[in-house]
Order: structure tokens, then C-alpha cells, then sequence
């Protein structure tokens, strides 16, 4: 159960802090950004959510002795996977908004559906289809089945393939919104 709080607290924290960040530059007048400098801004983003996740996926483990006999660089390119998406959906959230204190009122609001949806305490398998793929659009599904499968069953990238390219697909797709609204574009 830590395990799998840890993957939803990781990535919930990280998403708040940068929506609000970059609300808070936003607030300060208009997002006209460089597209290496947005990509810059994502990438140092990303990097808090790696170190947040490397103390608590690998100190904190080895703390309170953790199960955590399993593929380490496996559940490190996880981590970098979902630490771009999540802070890329930030800043693309930060740049919707009107101001920084609507993404922690709206995140928090959605934080408890976004548990349930991501298979924390619910099983994603047992989901109705039009929530699952919901569910889908949250880097916290894969990689929650993810890092199970890398931390407790040793698998190997070809068997995490399946949780690694839907965490690249939602990076991806994530940087192309955060692109949009940092580099001019904007919404309500």
C-alpha cells in the first residue's frame, strides 16, 4: 500500500506545485516563451519530480526496508517517463488557468477521483469502460502498473513496454499542450 501511495503522491504534489508555479509567471503578464526555453522550464521541472522520486522510491525504501528487489533502471526510465509527463500537464494546466490559486482549488478538488481512476485503491480492471479510459489520460495509471511490475516482479522493458509507451504518449502529448500555452497560446 506505501508503494502505491507513493506513486499517486509523487506525481499529485509535483502537478500541483508546477500548475501553480507557472500560474504564478503567468500571472506576472503573458507567456511568450522560446520553445527551448518552455522545453527548458518542463525538463527543470521534471527534474524536482526525479529527485522527489529517487528519495522517496530509493532513500526512503531502503529506510523502513521496502521491498524493492527489482529492476532499478527499468523503474528509473519509469520515473523519468512519468516525471516529464506530470510536470509538462503543470505547465500546460498552469497556463490555462486565470490564476495560480484556481490549480491548487481545481486539483484538489480532482484529486480523489484521479486516486480511484489511477487503480490505487480501486482495480483499474474493474472500472467501467468510459472510466477507464479516463483513467488512461493520467500518468498515474501506467505507472502504478509500472513500477509494480518493475519493483515487486522483476520485469524486465519488454515486459513493461505496454505502461513505458503509454507514459511516452501521455508525455508527449502533455509537452505539445504545455508548448502551446507556454509559448503564447492560452486558455479560459
Amino acid at each position: 500500500m506505501l508503494f502505491r501511495s507513493a506513486v499517486v503522491i509523487v506525481p499529485q504534489t509535483l502537478l500541483m506545485a508546477v500548475a501553480m508555479a507557472v500560474g504564478t509567471r503567468r500571472e506576472a503578464g503573458p507567456l511568450r516563451e522560446a520553445t527551448a526555453a518552455a522545453l527548458g522550464r518542463i525538463a527543470a521541472y521534471a527534474t524536482l519530480g526525479l529527485a522527489s522520486g529517487a528519495w522517496f522510491f530509493g532513500f526512503v525504501f531502503w529506510l523502513f526496508d521496502y521491498g524493492r528487489a527489482g529492476n532499478p533502471l527499468g523503474a528509473a526510465l519509469l520515473l523519468a517517463l512519468m516525471s516529464w509527463a506530470v510536470a509538462a500537464l503543470g505547465c500546460a494546466l498552469g497556463c490555462w488557468w486565470a490564476d495560480r490559486e484556481r490549480a491548487m482549488q481545481v486539483l484538489l478538488f480532482t484529486s480523489i477521483p484521479m486516486v480511484f481512476l489511477s487503480g490505487f485503491s480501486w482495480p483499474h480492471e474493474a472500472l467501467a469502460p468510459p472510466l477507464r479510459l479516463l483513467a488512461a489520460l493520467l500518468p498515474t495509471t501506467p505507472a502504478i502498473q509500472g513500477f509494480l511490475r518493475f519493483n515487486e516482479m522483476s520485469a524486465t522493458l519488454a515486459e513493461a513496454a505496454p505502461q513505458l509507451w503509454h507514459l511516452a504518449l501521455l508525455a508527449a502529448g502533455a509537452t505539445v499542450l504545455a508548448l502551446a500555452g507556454l509559448r503564447g497560446g492560452r486558455g479560459g
